[in-house]
């Protein structure tokens, strides 16, 4: 990572839009993660919220945003501003991903608990009334299209361990830092945040962004 951590601001983030070079992505989140991670719990303590509770989820959910399109909006702004504007513009990112969350949270109804809408959305046969029903074929199929691409875009040395990543975190609904704790994985939670930043675009770029679950548009 030494020779993405001498990059610019725009360098960096050019990088992560050209390439998938998970290096890369590792050094934009070793930047950036803790002034989101900061803006999200000012916003969810504005909301009377217990930041730990959201702070992963939505963390994930910014960086989704700012992804989006190969960085295309994130790009264009820093192409055309200071490395400090810059960082407000990705805070101001994370502080509206917040806030669209808890406005959502407080418009529904209460149910039996509260369900993390990124997993629920992943995961619709939790949702489907019975087994083998039409809802569980369906996600069965969608789920096998999402394992073909992710073998492609998970491609390399490391390919067996970056699926399990994945995996582990959209069907078994595990933390970065909990894959990371994991004595086989190897990486550190940035590393596993990288990995599924990084899974995440390539698969939006190939099933397209409203297949893609918790892939809201920006």
């Amino acid at each position: 990572m030494t020779r993405h951590s001498s990059l610019s601001v725009l360098e960096l983030i050019r990088a992560c839009a050209e390439t998938n070079d998970g290096e890369a992505w590792e050094e934009f989140i070793a930047r950036f993660q803790r002034p989101i991670s900061l803006s999200i719990k000012r916003t969810a303590c504005q909301w009377g919220k217990d930041p730990a509770q959201f702070v992963d989820d939505l963390l994930q959910e910014t960086y989704l945003k700012l992804c989006a399109d190969k960085c295309r909006l994130l790009l264009e702004f820093a192409e055309q501003h200071s490395d400090a504007a810059v960082l407000g513009y990705i805070k101001t990112i994370a502080i509206h991903v917040a806030h669209d969350h808890f406005k959502s949270l407080h418009s529904q109804k209460r149910g039996v608990g509260e369900t993390d809408q990124l997993l629920e959305d992943f995961d619709p046969a939790a949702q489907s009334s019975s087994y083998g029903g039409s809802e569980a074929i369906e996600n069965e199929v969608f789920l096998k299209e999402v394992d073909e691409q992710l073998q492609n875009c998970a491609a390399g040395t490391n390919q067996a361990r970056d699926c399990i990543i994945f995996w582990f975190y959209y069907r078994q609904g595990m933390s970065a830092q909990a894959i990371a704790a994991l004595a086989t994985i190897k990486l550190t939670t940035k590393g596993v945040e990288a990995v599924i930043f990084r899974l995440i675009r390539c698969l939006r770029e190939h099933l397209g962004n409203s297949d893609m679950p918790g892939a809201a548009e920006p």
